[in-house]
């Protein structure tokens, strides 16, 4: 998909936050990813991204926590809301980034929708590109977070500089990762996570006793029940909570070769399940995610 396609609110990237960001960088590349160099982000948190078509991960973590405060808007600060999500003791998907194009002409006609919101932060990130010129990664983000619900919440998010973030070579993965599918959720009130994409997708929002989806236009957004995930996935580990609050639990990657992800597993002797037509990583070296690998169509 070129960039430029892509539809407002459609699935940007997830916020893979982690403890230990070292040994979890050192994971994502024996997982056969082929993360971007870690850079810095002005509030005090390390980031790098698995970048697909259409969609990201971005790993992050706190990397210097005297910096929270800065670029606080209204005050809330980014570099604050990561290192209150690692207050609890387990890694996971703090929150999502939903794309937008223009988060100043989107922003206050969600928040007419969302009874919580924070503001809109602009920031740079100043990157070395490959020759080793200096630049910046510019972005607008516009804050719904809800703080009864923070890993059901989000946020939209506008890349200026979207040159930056779409590098070829990051998008080359060992493990031919192409995009992700799909996001996970946990639940045992199905009605939470409805309820807010009901807000943002209306009708397109699909929902069963057991399970509510939606196709975000570059990924889809589900949550099951807890038992319901837990038959999913039967043949890994699951993913520890701290709480039963809706959280993602499940990553779903496609790739152009599960093959060839099999084997990088093996020979980095990777905790996995081959099944019939996915592979299963455990969430014990994801980030406390179950990663589920599906063959690209």
């Amino acid at each position: 998909m070129n960039i430029s396609q892509k539809k407002p609110l459609s699935l940007d990237h997830v916020l893979m936050t982690v403890h230990d960001y070292e040994v979890s960088f050192q994971n994502y590349k024996k997982l056969g990813f082929a993360p971007s160099p870690v850079s810095y982000h002005p509030w005090g948190t390390a980031t790098s991204f698995m970048m697909f078509e259409d969609n990201f991960i971005e790993l992050i973590g706190v990397k210097d926590a005297s910096k929270f405060g800065t670029n606080a808007v209204n005050g809330f600060c980014f570099g604050r809301q990561m290192g209150k999500f690692l207050e609890q003791p387990e890694d996971g998907i703090s929150l999502i980034a939903l794309h937008s194009k223009d988060t100043r002409g989107d922003y206050p006609k969600l928040i007419q929708k969302h009874p919580y919101n924070q503001g809109i932060v602009d920031f740079r990130r100043e990157i070395i590109l490959d020759d080793g010129t200096p630049d910046e990664v510019v972005v607008t983000i516009g804050l719904l977070i809800d703080d009864d619900y923070p890993q059901s919440s989000g946020f939209i998010c506008q890349q200026h500089r979207p040159d930056l973030i779409w590098v070829d070579e990051w998008r080359a993965h060992p493990n031919g990762a192409t995009r992700i599918a799909a996001v996970t959720y946990g639940a045992d009130d199905l009605s939470i996570l409805k309820s807010r994409w009901d807000l943002d997708y209306g009708e397109k929002v699909v929902s069963t006793k057991s399970e509510v989806s939606v196709q975000t236009g570059s990924g889809e957004l589900r949550a099951m029940t807890f038992p319901q995930v837990a038959k999913r996935y039967e043949q890994i580990d699951q993913p520890i909570s701290h709480d039963r609050k809706p959280h993602p639990v499940a990553l779903t990657i496609a790739t152009k070769n599960l093959q060839a992800l099999a084997a990088i597993l093996e020979t980095n002797q990777l905790p996995h399940q081959v099944c019939v037509d996915r592979i299963l990583v455990s969430p014990t070296v994801t980030g406390n995610i179950i990663m589920e690998f599906i063959q690209e169509r």
